[in-house]
């Protein structure tokens, strides 16, 4: 099936490794980006964008994004367009990354688990919300099919979706299109779906060429819309709260071109929770 999902990263206040960067970036408008505002206003943006398209998204969020920003996303609970699931506790990796010569390091089984079930039992307390999607911070070359002891901590927290290949082979942006949903039955848990996002994500395409190049960005976004419907594919695409600030989303309109061109082209748009039901259903049948 031919889809676009559409799903943010809302994870101000969470960034460890960037709020420890903000010496180096804040001269850049980085401190601006992720500041205690951020959410607020980028979540602003977005319910903006979507509300206008009547287009369908998923709020990956961090707990820690959440509970400083509890009054910002209770209206987004019962809003018809908007599913909320996690994006761990504090933004901790799954799998070791390498970026620019650095390594971002995972955090250790025990550590997501209490990450994960944390945000979980947030979401249900705070919010109401029942947890069952995962997007993992950064994304990684093959998902988390290489890690069993990362498999069995999500499926032990009740995760029954995530988005976590997120690279290429190189360990880059952009991923191809080739890198489609499966669900991870050979690695023995056949109910876990893995639903990547693939293309350029938006911080790394825009630090790379330049973050006042929103229009020519936009024109990344759909022809990588139309590479998916082309080949009766699923794209995932990947923003983040912060980056409609810092990449100057109501001025230069890089995602809400990408929405624009969706209907205009007839690329169905979906949540990430949408497309994982139409699995699960056929899986039924």
């Amino acid at each position: 099936m031919t889809a676009v999902l559409i799903g943010y990263d809302v994870e101000a206040c969470a960034i460890g490794e960037g709020l420890a960067c903000l010496g180096a970036h804040s001269g850049h408008g980085m401190g601006e980006a992720v500041d205690r505002t951020a959410t607020r206003r980028g979540l602003e943006i977005i319910r903006r964008n979507h509300e206008e398209f009547e287009a369908p998204a998923t709020l990956f969020v961090c707990g820690r994004t959440l509970v400083h920003n509890i009054d910002v996303l209770e209206p987004f609970v019962d809003h018809p367009l908007f599913d909320i699931q996690q994006h761990t506790y504090s933004h901790v990796l799954l799998k070791d990354d390498g970026w620019k010569g650095g390594t971002f390091l995972a955090s250790p089984p025990e550590a997501v688990w209490q990450e994960l079930t944390q945000t979980s039992d947030a979401f249900r307390r705070i919010l109401g919300v029942e947890i069952i999607g995962l997007r993992t911070p950064h994304g990684y070359a093959n998902g988390i099919a290489d890690r069993p002891d990362m498999l069995e901590v999500v499926s032990d927290c009740g995760i029954k979706f995530i988005s976590s290949w997120g690279r290429n082979a190189q360990g880059g942006n952009p991923t191809p299109m080739s890198v489609q949903p499966y669900w991870y039955e050979d690695q023995g848990y056949p109910e876990l779906l893995e639903i990547p996002f693939q293309g350029w994500l938006d911080g790394t395409w825009f630090e790379e060429y330049g973050i006042e190049r929103g229009a020519e960005y936009a024109t990344v976004l759909t022809a990588t819309a139309d590479e998916a419907a082309e080949m009766d594919g699923v794209y995932g695409a990947c923003f983040h709260d912060w980056a409609q600030i810092r990449y100057r989303e109501t001025e230069t309109a890089w995602a809400n071109t990408l929405l624009r061109h969706c209907r205009s082209a007839g690329i169905p748009l979906l949540s990430y929770n949408d497309y994982y039901r139409l699995r699960l259903a056929e899986r039924s049948e």
